[in-house]
Parts: C-alpha cells; structure tokens; sequence
C-alpha cells in the first residue's frame, strides 16, 4: 500500500513520531501518488488533515496522540504496524461520510467536515427560516441563539453537546440542533439541499469562521466530498460510537 504521512509540525506530541517517519519511512513523506494518508495528533489534527485534502477521495487514517482520539487508532507498535500497512499485512476498515458544501448567495464558502454552525455568542438573538429540497422544512421559522447542521462525523462533536442524536455510519443523514431557541429543533433528516436565512450572526465551517450573515443572504447547503476514515480495530470504533449515544440509557 502507498502511504503519504501528513506531517503535523504543530503538535510538540508528534514530535517523535515525526522523527521515526523521517528516519524509518522516509518515502512517506515523498509519495505522490498515496492510496491512504496517515495523520498522527488528535481530532483535530485529523479535521485539519481532511479539510486539506477534501478532495483527494482516498482514506485517512489516524494514530491516536492527542486527547480524545475518536477519530484515531491506538498503534501497539509504530514501526510494525507501519510496515503491515506497507506489506498490505494490515487489515483495515474504513466508514465513509459526506462533508456539507456551504455556498452564499451561489458563492461556494467551502466544505464543512464535521458541521455547519450558525449564530454568535449565547446572549444573541436571530431569527432562521429553513427549508429543504425533500420537504422536511418548508420556511420554518425559529428565533434562538444558533442552529448546528451535522454530519455524520460530527455528530459526535458539537451536535452531541447540544443534545443531538448519534447519527449511524454510513447513513447518508444529517442531525439539525437548535442552540437556546424558542422552538424544539432535534431533527435527523437525509442529506438533501438546505437553504437558510438568517437575520445576523457568523458562518462557522466545523469551527473555522467562514462568513457573516446580511440582510437577504441565502445560505445553501448540499451533499459536498465524500469522505473516509481507516480503523485499524473497527469493533473498538464501533463501541466508542454506541457508548457515547448510551448516555441516556442506566
């Protein structure tokens, strides 16, 4: 199997990871034409990675070194493991996901990985009007501090600390929160074009601040880059996944 490792210089806890590739696997480094891309960090670092190379349609797989790890694998030996890989002695599973594409007013603002988050501070006060192509919103209105549109990979993340729902891998479905709203807004609906309005506040691209709402902008969202994650235990990621959404269940 062809690796490219993409390298994380910003992370002091990488460092020595990043030395054992430079030593052992320079070739990693070098590889133009990659089957898999290796990261190594935490989830972020992972978000990075994706958002870098959105379009390059092969998996990405990452080595557990920072806080939480969802999104990683635990390496019981570096050197071994990487050497599987490259011999393809290496089993491994992948799960894809669907980034959302965020265009105003026909503008394309760019590919949101984990989700789509609208509103400002707490203490703001907007007024949204949804729709969808399938129906599922047809001008909804609801006032509230933000709305949070999630994808799969993030349904773990922001939308699962506002009380959204684990959405199942492979599903093709997005969750949609309301953030301190008038209205009841914990929605799970098919991926499928959106249009929002909205009378103020930011435009943040799983987390990245990307643009601000005026009077009269539409925001659109679609079905963007498809995107896939390598496990090297798919029974440990899945477990993870069905923990977390056991929350409220004793």
């Amino acid at each position: 199997m062809r690796i490219k490792y993409l390298e994380n210089k910003i992370d002091p806890r990488v460092q020595n990871f990043n030395q054992l590739i430079q030593e052992k696997f320079p070739k990693l480094l070098r590889e133009k034409n990659p089957e898999l891309f290796l990261v190594a960090g935490g989830d972020g670092a992972m978000l990075h990675a994706i958002h870098q190379n959105i379009n390059e349609g092969i998996p990405f797989l990452g080595k557990a070194m920072g806080t939480l790890n969802f999104l990683m694998n635990q390496f019981e030996n570096d050197t071994e493991t990487i050497q599987k890989l490259l011999n393809d002695k290496q089993e491994i599973s992948c799960f894809s996901s669907n980034a959302i594409e965020v265009s105003m007013n026909g503008k394309k603002l760019g590919e949101a990985v984990n989700d789509v988050i609208l509103g400002d501070k707490l203490t703001n006060y907007f007024s949204y009007t949804i729709s969808t192509e399938l129906g599922d919103f047809d001008n909804f209105e609801i006032k509230g501090s933000g709305i949070c549109i999630s994808t799969v990979i993030g349904s773990t993340a922001f939308n699962y600390n506002n009380n959204g729902q684990i959405l199942p891998l492979n599903s093709g479905l997005l969750s949609i929160t309301g953030v301190v709203s008038n209205r009841y807004l914990n929605d799970i609906i098919p991926i499928q074009e959106i249009t929002i309005q909205c009378s103020g506040g930011n435009i943040y691209l799983s987390n990245i601040n990307s643009a601000k709402f005026k009077k009269d902008d539409i925001l659109t969202l679609r079905k963007g880059s498809e995107i896939q994650l390598a496990f090297l235990d798919k029974g440990e990621f899945l477990k993870r996944r069905i923990d977390i959404a056991n929350r409220y269940r004793k």
